[in-house]
C-alpha cells in the first residue's frame, strides 16, 4: 500500500469534514458561561507532584500557602509557554495555507481554521492567567523569551521558508509540531484530572485537548503526506541540501533543546517567584536553590512526559515522509538534546519497526 497516498486521502477527508461541520463553542465561549472566576483559587491547579520543587529536598521547607503558589506557577508557566507556541502555530499555519492555496483549497482552509482555534485558545488562557497574576501580585511582569523570537514568529519569515524550501519545510514543520503537541498533551492530561475534572479550569483544559487532539492528527498526517500533497523539488543541489539540513537542525534545536527551554523557564521562574505574594519573604538563596534543583533533577512534568510521549513520537517519526537517513538524523539530534526527557522508547531505532504496530491514534 502506498502509505503517503493513504495518509493524503485521510487528510483530505478530514479537512472536508471539519470545514463542513459547525465548529461549536470555543474556549472563550466556555469561559463566558462557566462562572470560572468563582473557582476555589486556594486549591491546586495542577496535580501536586507537578509543582515547582515538589521532587526536591527544598519542598519540605515551604508552608501550605507557599506550596500553593509553587503549584499555581507551573500552571501559569506552562500555559504561558503553550500560548507562546500557539502564536507560532498561527503564523506558520497561515503561511503554509497561503502556500497551499493553489494546491488544495480544503487543506489550506483546514489550516486557517486551526489558526482561528489557536487564537481562541490564546485569548482564553490569557484571560485566566490575568486573574492568576493579580491573585499572586505579579501582574504586568514581562516574561523572558527565547532569543530571536520576534524574527521567528513572523509571517514574512515563514512565507520565505515556504517559498524557498516548499514541501521540505512543511513536512519538517509538522513533524516538529507533532512532537511539541505530545509535550503539551502530556501536561494537559494531568491538569484535566484536578478535582476529578469537575472544576471549571479542569474542564477548560479538557476542552483545549479536544481541539488539540484534532491538531495532533493534522500534524501526523501533514508530516506523513506533504510530499504527496506538494511535489518535492525536482532539481536540488548540494547547496540546497546543505541549507535544508541546516534549517532542520535549527528548527529542532530551537524547539526541542532541553537546555534552551530550561534556560527560559528558569529565567521566568527567577523573575516571577520572588515577586509572588506568598513567596516574597522566602530567603532568596532558598528560592533560587529550589528553582535550580527543580530544573536540574527529574521534575514532575518530565516524569509525566516520559511516560506519555515516547511511543507517540515514535509513531509520528516512523510515518513522516522523510528518507531513512533523515529520520535517523532527527532521532539522533533530538535524543542528543533531550536532557532528562525521553522522547522515544528505549532501544528504538528509526526504520526498524512497522508504524502500524504502534499505539492507536489518541487524536481520533
Amino acid at each position: 500500500m502506498d502509505f503517503v497516498a493513504s495518509e493524503l486521502r485521510q487528510l483530505r477527508a478530514f479537512a472536508k469534514r471539519r470545514l463542513v461541520g459547525p465548529r461549536g463553542p470555543g474556549l472563550m465561549d466556555f469561559l463566558d458561561g462557566a462562572r470560572w472566576e468563582d473557582v476555589a483559587w486556594d486549591r491546586p491547579l495542577v496535580p501536586e507532584p507537578l509543582s515547582l520543587g515538589f521532587h526536591t529536598p527544598w519542598w519540605a521547607l515551604y508552608d501550605e500557602e507557599q506550596r500553593l503558589a509553587l503549584n499555581h506557577w507551573i500552571y501559569m508557566l506552562m500555559y504561558y509557554r503553550i500560548s507562546d507556541g500557539e502564536r507560532f502555530v498561527v503564523a506558520s499555519n497561515r503561511a503554509v495555507a497561503d502556500f497551499l492555496d493553489g494546491v488544495d483549497a480544503d487543506v489550506a482552509g483546514l489550516l486557517r481554521l486551526e489558526a482561528d482555534e489557536e487564537e481562541d485558545h490564546i485569548a482564553a488562557f490569557e484571560r485566566v492567567r490575568a486573574v492568576l497574576t493579580r491573585r499572586h501580585g505579579v501582574e504586568g511582569l514581562r516574561m523572558p523569551v527565547k532569543p530571536l523570537r520576534p524574527y521567528l514568529v513572523s509571517r514574512r519569515t515563514l512565507r520565505f521558508l515556504c517559498e524557498r524550501f516548499g514541501a521540505d519545510f512543511v513536512a519538517s514543520y509538522y513533524l516538529g509540531r507533532g512532537i511539541v503537541n505530545h509535550l503539551g498533551k502530556a501536561f494537559e492530561t494531568q491538569v484535566e484530572t484536578v478535582d476529578a475534572g469537575a472544576s471549571a479550569l479542569a474542564r477548560l483544559s479538557h476542552l483545549h485537548t479536544v481541539d488539540e487532539n484534532r491538531h495532533m492528527a493534522v500534524s501526523r498526517m501533514m508530516a506523513a503526506c506533504t510530499h504527496g500533497l506538494v511535489e518535492r523539488r525536482k532539481h536540488t543541489s548540494a547547496l540546497y541540501e546543505a541549507l535544508h539540513h541546516g534549517l532542520q537542525h535549527v528548527m529542532v534545536r530551537y524547539t526541542l533543546s532541553d537546555s534552551l527551554t530550561k534556560r527560559q523557564e528558569r529565567a521566568m521562574s527567577l523573575h516571577v517567584l520572588p515577586r509572588m505574594r506568598a513567596l516574597r519573604h522566602v530567603p532568596p538563596e532558598q528560592l533560587e536553590a529550589t528553582i535550580d534543583a527543580h530544573f536540574t533533577g527529574l521534575n514532575g512534568l518530565e516524569r509525566v512526559r516520559n511516560t506519555f510521549m515516547p511511543r507517540f513520537n515514535q509513531r509520528i517519526l516512523e510515518r513522516a515522509c522523510l528518507a531513512p537517513e533523515d529520520k535517523r538524523d532527527w532521532f539522533e539530534l533530538i535524543t542528543s538534546l533531550q536532557g532528562n526527557l525521553r522522547y522515544f522508547p528505549a532501544h528504538y531505532v528509526p526504520g526498524l519497526g512497522p508504524a502500524e504496530r504502534l499505539l492507536p491514534d489518541p487524536e481520533a
